[in-house]
C-alpha cells in the first residue's frame, strides 16, 4: 500500500471540510505540489516521458483488470500517440535537426525529419530502432490525423472506424514499454555523438 492510499481518508477529510472550493490551489503539504515554473527543453522532455509512462499505467490496469477496466484502452492510446509525436519532435529538436512545417501531428513526416537527423549523428555511437519507428508507422497509419483515440465520430457524425478491430492489450502493453525505453536510450545516444564529435 503506498503512503497516499494510507492516508487517502483521511486526506479526502481535510478536502471536504477546506473552505477553498477552486480546482487548482496551492498546496496545503509541500510534499504534494507540483511546479510550472520550469520551461524549455526540460519541459518539453517532461511531457513526451510523462505521456508514455501514463500509457503505460493505464495499459497496466486494462490488462491487470481486464475487461472491467477496458475503457482505459482509449486514454492509453491517446497518451501513447502524442507521446510518440512530441518525444519525435523533441529527440529531433536534441539532436540538432529541425521539424518541418508541414508536420503538424502527422507520425509520417516526423519519422521521415527523424531520419534525416539522425544521418548527421555519429554513426558508431548512434543506433536507430527500426522495430522503434515501425511501431510508430503502424499507429500513423491506424490514426493519421490524431482523431480516432480522442473522438467517437468526425464533425459530421460519421464514425471514426479504428482498424484492426481487435487489438492485444497484453503485446500493446509490452511493445509499449520497450518503445519508452528506446527513447530513453536514444536520448543518451545523441548526448554521446555529441560528445564524440567535440
Amino acid at each position: 500500500m503506498s503512503i497516499f492510499e494510507d492516508r487517502e481518508d483521511a486526506l479526502y477529510e481535510d478536502f471536504l471540510h477546506d473552505p477553498d472550493t477552486r480546482l487548482i490551489a496551492p498546496p496545503a503539504d509541500s510534499d504534494r505540489g507540483v511546479e510550472f515554473h520550469f520551461s524549455g527543453e526540460w519541459r518539453e522532455c517532461r511531457i513526451w516521458e510523462g505521456y508514455l509512462d501514463s500509457s503505460l499505467i493505464l495499459l497496466k490496469v486494462a490488462v491487470e483488470e481486464f475487461p472491467r477496466m477496458n475503457q482505459l484502452i482509449f486514454p492509453a492510446l491517446f497518451n501513447l500517440r502524442h507521446g510518440m509525436e512530441v518525444a519525435l519532435k523533441w529527440h529531433i529538436r536534441y539532436a540538432g535537426g529541425s521539424i518541418p512545417k508541414r508536420a503538424g501531428h502527422d507520425l509520417s513526416v516526423l519519422i521521415e525529419a527523424f531520419r534525416q537527423t539522425a544521418e548527421g549523428l555519429d554513426e558508431a555511437e548512434t543506433y536507430i530502432s527500426e522495430t522503434m519507428l515501425s511501431n510508430i508507422s503502424e499507429l500513423a497509419q491506424i490514426d493519421p490525423r490524431a482523431v480516432a483515440f480522442r473522438y467517437a465520430s468526425e464533425i459530421d457524425g460519421s464514425p471514426i472506424e479504428i482498424m484492426p478491430e481487435i487489438w492485444d492489450i497484453t503485446r500493446l502493453y509490452f511493445a509499449t514499454s520497450t518503445l519508452a525505453v528506446c527513447f530513453d536510450d536514444l536520448s543518451n545516444l545523441i548526448e554521446r555523438s555529441w560528445q564524440s564529435n567535440a
